[in-house]
């Protein structure tokens, strides 16, 4: 019992609406992450999703959806889970253009990809609301 106290945070009604606009949040940028992903080539060229900056934007975007999930997660178990899941998520979005457009697997982005879950996770748990003695989050 010990070890599941330790791992879940006691949440206030305050941190309980927080997490529901970051929840909304993550859910817009995967939702656009997967639209902008699946557009033609004529119209990713238009809105200058590819070229230089591509990678800069996978890295981006990732970064966003793997800090929201930090600060949706509760306990360190579903932090684990929402990281695995933002993992397969950018491998994912990158087999199935490779699926649909017949195109190489862009092994790069999948990298770059991981890269942005990696370094969101990371900022967002260097800059969560710490916890006092008892557990419970303190606002920042």
């Amino acid at each position: 019992m010990s070890s599941q106290r330790e791992s879940t945070i006691t949440i206030t009604p305050g941190q309980n609406r927080k997490r529901a606009i970051f929840a909304a949040l993550a859910c817009v940028v995967v939702l656009a992450v997967t639209i902008l992903s699946f557009l033609p080539g004529r119209d990713k060229h238009a809105l200058h999703t590819t070229g230089r900056f591509h990678s800069l934007g996978h890295l981006l975007a990732f970064s966003i959806v793997a800090l929201l999930a930090v600060r949706i997660s509760r306990s360190v178990f579903v932090l684990i889970l929402v990281f695995i899941g933002s993992l397969l998520f950018g491998f994912g979005i990158e087999s199935a253009e490779h699926l649909v457009y017949h195109n190489l697997l862009e092994w790069k982005d999948v990298l770059v990809d991981a890269l942005g879950v990696i370094g969101g996770t990371l900022i967002g748990l260097l800059t969560a609301p710490k916890e006092d003695s008892e557990g419970k989050a303190r606002e920042v």
